[in-house]
């Protein structure tokens, strides 16, 4: 499965991220690329998603979920989750009638943002929807999760990961994650995408923030580097 899909939860906030690259062909043969999928979807101010998998089918599973969020007016990650696992669960069965689950195109869905809980504050929360266990909920306690092409990315985690980082640190880090694979998979690659969702609110990451961070990440392995030279 091509792509990369990061979400970490900061101290002040949770952060989403995604490559944009995605894969034409068998991965054991010749395979063709584009650098323009979406990956990526607010849902409200207060959750977003990220899906591995086709993009095509990503855009068909948003489309079919996006109208009942807005017709529903709802707002927090705990409800859009239950939505999302019923929409989508549907229409994978109405698409798919024919097949077994196993046999079914693969889709990750990471759901990440806020559950407002009874005294009125607000709850991060990460969930992922993967459709080889018939979208059944499964919950990160820590918030944080990657999904597609992990190998790497899950060793930098655990190597850089601090639950006490803020949301900018986690931006970085996040960035890194996904440029990082791309260096060693080319089933990830092209323009980091990235959302942050804070109680104030969800907001796209500009791409000339993005392309900042990568720079001053770049500046760091070479830093490196130089040190291991002597």
């Amino acid at each position: 499965m091509s792509t990369l899909i990061v979400a970490l939860r900061a101290q002040d906030g949770m952060v989403l991220a995604g490559d944009s690259r995605g894969t034409v062909g068998d991965p054991r043969g010749l395979t063709a690329i584009r650098d323009t999928e979406t990956k990526l979807f607010k849902l409200s101010d207060y959750a977003g998603m990220g899906i591995a998998g086709s993009s095509e089918l990503a855009a068909s599973v948003f489309d079919v979920l996006k109208p009942h969020i807005e017709r529903e007016n709802l707002m927090y990650i705990d409800e859009i989750m239950q939505k999302a696992r019923e929409v989508v669960k549907q229409s994978y069965d109405d698409w798919f009638a024919k097949f077994t689950i196993d046999k079914r195109p693969g889709l990750l869905t990471i759901l990440c943002g806020y559950k407002k809980v009874d005294d009125g504050k607000l709850e991060p929360k990460t969930y992922l929807l993967a459709s080889n266990l018939d979208f059944a909920p499964q919950l990160f306690p820590d918030g944080n999760t990657l999904v597609g092409v992990v190998q790497y990315a899950v060793y930098l985690q655990h190597r850089f990961y601090d639950a006490a980082m803020t949301y900018k640190q986690a931006c970085r880090l996040a960035a890194y994650l996904i440029t990082e694979t791309a260096t060693q998979d080319p089933k990830v690659g092209g323009p980091v995408k990235m959302a942050v969702i804070r109680p104030a609110g969800f907001a796209w990451v500009e791409d000339d923030e993005i392309k900042k961070m990568i720079e001053l990440n770049e500046k760091e392995n070479k830093r490196m580097r130089e040190f291991f030279k002597g």
